[in-house]
């Protein structure tokens, strides 16, 4: 017995000593930097963006030449102002750039933050260089997409999205959802999207598979660039725009891009104008009818629902809805682009119940319950969609 408490003992002073060893080496430990990513790929909080603001800082001050910490530096200032109120973020970020062109001058980076500080292809005219230097910069093909999308350079932008294709990288569920979209249009047409993941899917769809490259995919919030929509008027042989007034709240703004909209639709020649579910619906929506994950701009009424129904029974890939065994890495995404089917296709369901369809109906209604049981979400909000498939 006494041997037995001698050794409980000396366990409980070693674990003792353990601990007491775990907290001072806690204590002591050194924090590392950490690769700042897009918002769009990995949610983080105001506070962990703060923290890389610092470190990355600090790595600068080590070595000013340091180009991958000017890089994360900016961006950890950048998106901190995503998170949380910065009133001097301009201030702040003109500041990092200039002191960043004294230090790296002519260099990769330097030519990358410009483009992405700036946001225009005129002011910074080395992103093309930059490009050049790095094309099989995987972690840059949405930059250098939004770049190229504003160039005449079709050639370069072919071969980036073809290389960004092939690299494997980009989101499988989302290049699904994109080829749905697109498969359900009429030749020749032309759809609307907002963002940057519903532009990049449908064009790494069209250029990296060569498919559906009849259709225009047109990023609204791109139009307020001058390139662009020079571009997509020349594009379409329509008018171009009277110039863009003074806007000076977000309704004159959500106004005037209703008006860019029309512009295109009363002008363009082609046989169909469709937008993306995913955007916020403009002011003529009542002119807009659902035929699944797109809805098309109609001045009168049709039987959109007998073209849902198509394109549910004939024209959607939905396998992968059900299982996915490719590594998702797109996932907050990829969940909301997902849970778009549920609406979607609410009055699909409901007319195979009504009709009496029930093979259809149970198909239908497994495909919406896979989906949302597999998102990431609380379970709160999951019983609100089952809530609306069986409502």
């Amino acid at each position: 017995m006494r041997r037995r408490y001698a050794f409980a003992l000396c366990l409980a002073a070693m674990i003792g000593l353990a601990s007491m060893t775990d907290a001072a080496q806690a204590q002591t430990k050194v924090e590392e930097p950490q690769k700042v990513e897009t918002p769009v790929k990995v949610h983080q909080s105001a506070e962990w963006y703060k923290t890389q603001e610092r470190l990355w800082k600090a790595e600068i001050d080590k070595n000013p030449q340091n180009e991958e910490a000017w890089g994360n530096y900016y961006r950890a200032v950048r998106y901190r102002s995503w998170c949380e109120s910065m009133p001097d973020i301009n201030e702040r970020l003109n500041a990092i750039v200039e002191d960043m062109g004294k230090a790296i001058p002519d260099t990769y980076t330097m030519y990358i933050m410009d483009y992405y500080h700036k946001g225009d292809v005129n002011a910074a005219p080395n992103m093309k260089k930059a490009i050049q230097m790095r094309p099989d910069n995987v972690e840059m093909y949405p930059d250098y997409v939004s770049y190229l999308m504003q160039t005449e350079d079709e050639e370069l932008m072919a071969d980036i999205l073809k290389r960004w294709y092939n690299s494997g990288t980009y989101s499988p569920s989302l290049l699904n959802y994109a080829y749905n979209e697109l498969s359900g249009m009429k030749a020749n047409s032309i759809i609307f999207v907002s963002g940057d993941s519903p532009t990049f899917s449908k064009l790494l769809v069209q250029y990296g598979k060569d498919l559906f490259e009849d259709i225009d995919v047109i990023c609204i919030s791109m139009m307020w660039a001058s390139n662009y929509r020079k571009l997509v008027c020349e594009r379409l042989s329509i008018p171009d725009f009277e110039p863009i007034p003074q806007i000076s709240s977000q309704e004159e703004a959500d106004k005037y891009t209703d008006q860019m909209m029309l512009h295109i639709i009363k002008h363009t020649r082609r046989p169909a104008v469709y937008f993306s579910a995913l955007m916020n619906m403009p002011s003529f929506k009542d002119k807009l009818y659902s035929e699944g994950l797109v809805m098309r701009y109609s001045e009168k009424p049709y039987d959109n629902l007998a073209i849902k129904r198509k394109n549910f029974e004939e024209n959607y890939l939905t396998d992968y809805l059900r299982e996915n065994f490719l590594p998702e890495s797109y996932p907050a995404s990829a969940n909301k682009f997902n849970l778009n089917y549920v609406p979607c296709f609410k009055s699909l369901l409901d007319h195979y119940k009504q009709t009496g369809n029930t093979t259809r109906y149970d198909e239908l209604r497994r495909l919406m319950l896979r989906i949302v049981e597999q998102i990431n979400v609380p379970d709160e909000e999951k019983q609100k969609y089952y809530e609306e498939i069986d409502r």
